[in-house]
């Protein structure tokens, strides 16, 4: 080991600062910039399904419960497929997943429009849309951890913000759009504002290359298919990194993972039971607000549950980067919060509580969406993230994909239909997450 060589946070051993020029400047910030529209429109689709859940139920006349699967599908393929779009990410790159992701959103919303049923909905909006903002999602994760080092935080914080601005801008929005021209036509123009992730992606490009091959960090060449150079230096820097891999490279399309790492599992485990629970309200609030005879008051929650997104991750990235905080225990933390603010939703008596509650949970969603992309990295670095990302989004999909049917199951097996039970339910499994993280903090600090 040579005397440049220095230890990471996640103690992993790496060389000297790279000498590239998009590395934390130049070009590196045209693709956080890029990241942060993306994540603009990509949120809007995700967060603003409870609008039509009302209007999907008149329509086609189903339960609560198989209604909620249209989004719960949607949210949970956008998660399940994580490990498929790493897959591509290491085929073909971040810049062509991006791009094929806009155009399959596309034609997901476009089929989407002239659903003649619930079951058609389940496969083009449950299936081609959500995979399309999946394979758009994972690829800006992948590149913004490609493009900075030392700012990684801010850059991330910023890039996510756009979330919180895509609900505040596109929540008021796509409800003009449905009272102009019917969820369908809603759903045809979404369709085309997803297009736009193509455009974006195409700003992707690697770091150039240093001007000399002297003290080269492996970690500023991104591993993609045209990224020849960079699996040369890692293959050279190899020898220098501990044995934390939790999944295997992906070979031949397949994925091996070593059970022997629990702290790995635990994490995943937090992600399964974090997004079940707070998919619960993101996806049945617009009913619960109906419910109460609030519904007057949903729009402008919606949007202030945007403000309140925005203010989380935007806040987040600073504070870990200036204050060298420790993201794990942050992490915890905000789950415990955002706990106990889904327990105290049925104790909501009015419209102005509403608001100021719904602004609460999604500052507590916003950070933990924030640090969930944050934690893996720290605890298992770099050229980890890709693939324990992509492991924990999956176990996060699962979560997604269960919660909202079994949430409306519960509030149509209850007398009068009431949702506190549901809200219960949620809150026992967001202190279940909590619980799995602290656990992950646990044993990683026993391995070092």
């Amino acid at each position: 080991m040579t005397e440049k060589t220095e230890k990471t946070a996640a103690g992993r051993c790496r060389s000297a600062p790279s000498l590239s020029p998009d590395i934390d400047a130049g070009w590196a910030w045209v693709i956080a910039g890029a990241a942060l529209a993306a994540s603009a429109i990509s949120s809007a689709v995700y967060y603003t399904f409870s609008m039509y859940f009302p209007l999907l139920l008149n329509e086609f006349q189903a339960t609560r419960s198989t209604t909620a699967w249209v989004g719960s599908l949607n949210n949970g393929v956008y998660m399940l497929a994580g490990p498929i779009a790493t897959i591509f990410i290491k085929r073909i790159g971040c810049r062509w997943t991006v791009m094929l992701g806009g155009i399959l959103s596309m034609i997901g919303f476009a089929l989407s429009s002239i659903a003649p049923s619930l079951i058609m909905l389940f496969f083009t909006h449950g299936g081609i849309t959500a995979f399309g903002l999946c394979l758009n999602y994972t690829s800006w994760i992948v590149a913004i951890s490609d493009s900075f080092v030392k700012k990684h935080a801010i850059a991330f914080s910023l890039s996510q913000s756009g979330v919180g601005l895509g609900v505040f801008v596109f929540g008021p929005l796509f409800n003009f759009l449905i009272d102009l021209y019917g969820w369908r036509g809603a759903f045809l123009i979404t369709g085309a504002c997803t297009f736009q992730l193509t455009c974006l992606g195409a700003l992707i490009f690697p770091p150039r290359k240093p001007a000399k091959n002297e003290n080269v960090d492996f970690e500023s060449f991104p591993l993609n298919a045209n990224d020849k150079q960079g699996e040369k230096e890692e293959k050279r820097y190899s020898d220098l990194i501990e044995p934390q891999v939790i999944v295997d490279d992906y070979i031949d399309g397949t994925q091996q993972l070593k059970w022997k790492d629990y702290s790995a599992w635990l994490l995943h485990l937090s992600s399964f039971f974090w997004l079940l629970a707070t998919s619960i309200p993101y996806i049945l609030l617009a009913d619960y607000t109906r419910s109460l005879d609030l519904e007057e008051y949903y729009i402008v929650m919606l949007s202030t549950m945007g403000v309140g997104d925005l203010v989380g991750r935007l806040v987040i990235g600073p504070l870990v980067t200036f204050w060298n905080l420790d993201v794990t225990k942050i992490y915890a933390v905000s789950q415990v919060f955002c706990a106990i603010l889904i327990a105290s939703f049925p104790l909501v008596v009015n419209g102005i509580q509403m608001i100021i509650q719904g602004f609460l949970f999604s500052v507590s969603y916003g950070l933990q969406c924030l640090l969930l992309a944050l934690v893996p990295r720290s605890l298992f670095g770099t050229l980890n993230l890709s693939r324990v990302f992509g492991i924990t989004m999956f176990f996060g999909g699962l979560g997604i994909l269960i919660g909202p049917p079994i949430a409306g199951l519960i509030v149509d097996s209850t007398p009068g239909r009431s949702y506190w039970l549901a809200f219960v339910f949620a809150t026992v499994i967001q202190f279940l997450a909590a619980a799995s993280t602290i656990g992950c903090y646990v044993l990683r600090r026993t391995k070092r």
